[in-house]
C-alpha cells in the first residue's frame, strides 16, 4: 500500500492536470476513494490552484483599479492644464485689451523729462486713453488733411496756410526749400477727446522730405503733437492750436 500511495503521489500532479492516460487515472482515482492521505494531498492542490487563481484576481483587479486610477489622475492634470491654460489666456486678453484702449506706456513718450516743464498732467492723461469710437471717427477727417499738408511739396508758405491752416506746418513749402520730390511720413493718431464743439488730439508722426536726387532736405522723428481743434462754421473740425515740445 505504501508503494502504491508513493507511485500514486508522484503521478498525482499529472492527474490533477489531465496530462495521464485513462488507465493511470481510473487507477489514481480508484486508490483515492480508499487512501484519505492520498485524497488529502489531491484537496491541498486543489486548494493551493484556487487560492492562486484567487490571488491571479485580486492581482489584475487591483492592476486594473491601479491603471483606472492612473488614468483618471491623467485626466485631471488634464483637465487642470486646460483650465490654466485658459486662464493664462483670458488673461492674456484682457491685459492686451486694456493695453490697447489705456496704452499707458505712452507716459515714456510725453511724460518723460517734459511732465510740468511743457504737457501738464491733465494733458498727459488724454494721451493714455485712446478715446471713444466716435470721437475716433471724426477725427480722421483731421488727419486726411494732415496727411495731404505733410505730402504737399508744391506750393508756397502762404497757399500751404490758405490750405491746411495751422497744418500748414508739415507742409514743405518751396519759399524755404525751393523744388522738392517727395515726402514719405507716418502720422498715428494716439486719442480723440472731443465734446460738441471743441476737444483735443494725441498724434504721433515721423517725416522726411526728398529732394530729386533723393536726398533728405528735412524731416522730424517719432514727434507726439496735442492738437487743439475746434469746429468752424460749416461744422468741420479744424486745428486750433498745435502743442509740441521743442
Amino acid at each position: 500500500m505504501k508503494n502504491e500511495c508513493s507511485y500514486v503521489r508522484d503521478v498525482l500532479p499529472l492527474y490533477f492536470e489531465n496530462m495521464v492516460s485513462e488507465d493511470t487515472a481510473a487507477f489514481v482515482e480508484e486508490h483515492l476513494k480508499t487512501c484519505p492521505g492520498c485524497f488529502s494531498e489531491l484537496e491541498a492542490m486543489r486548494a493551493e490552484t484556487k487560492t492562486e487563481k484567487q490571488d491571479g484576481v485580486t492581482a489584475r483587479a487591483l492592476d486594473g483599479e491601479a491603471l483606472s486610477s492612473m488614468k483618471g489622475i491623467r485626466r485631471k492634470l488634464r483637465r487642470k492644464a486646460y483650465q490654466t491654460a485658459a486662464i493664462i489666456a483670458a488673461i492674456f486678453i484682457v491685459f492686451c485689451v486694456l493695453l490697447y484702449y489705456f496704452p499707458v506706456y505712452r507716459v515714456l513718450e510725453v511724460g518723460h523729462v517734459k511732465f510740468g516743464d511743457y504737457y501738464t498732467g491733465e494733458e498727459i492723461a488724454m494721451a493714455l486713453y485712446i478715446g471713444s469710437a466716435p470721437d475716433r471717427r471724426q477725427a480722421q477727417s483731421v488727419l486726411r488733411l494732415a496727411d495731404e499738408a505733410f505730402n504737399d511739396v508744391r506750393h508756397t508758405r502762404a497757399e500751404n496756410e490758405e490750405k491746411y491752416g495751422l497744418l500748414a506746418r508739415y507742409a514743405t513749402n518751396t519759399d524755404s526749400y525751393g523744388d522738392m520730390a517727395y515726402n514719405e511720413h507716418t502720422l498715428e493718431l494716439w486719442s480723440a477727446h472731443l465734446n460738441e464743439n471743441e476737444g483735443w488730439l494725441w498724434v504721433y508722426y515721423s517725416s522726411q522730405t526728398f529732394d530729386h536726387d533723393g536726398s533728405i532736405v528735412c524731416g522730424s522723428s517719432r514727434v507726439p503733437s496735442l492738437w487743439r481743434v475746434e469746429k468752424n462754421a460749416a461744422g468741420e473740425w479744424t486745428v486750433t492750436q498745435i502743442r509740441e515740445h521743442p
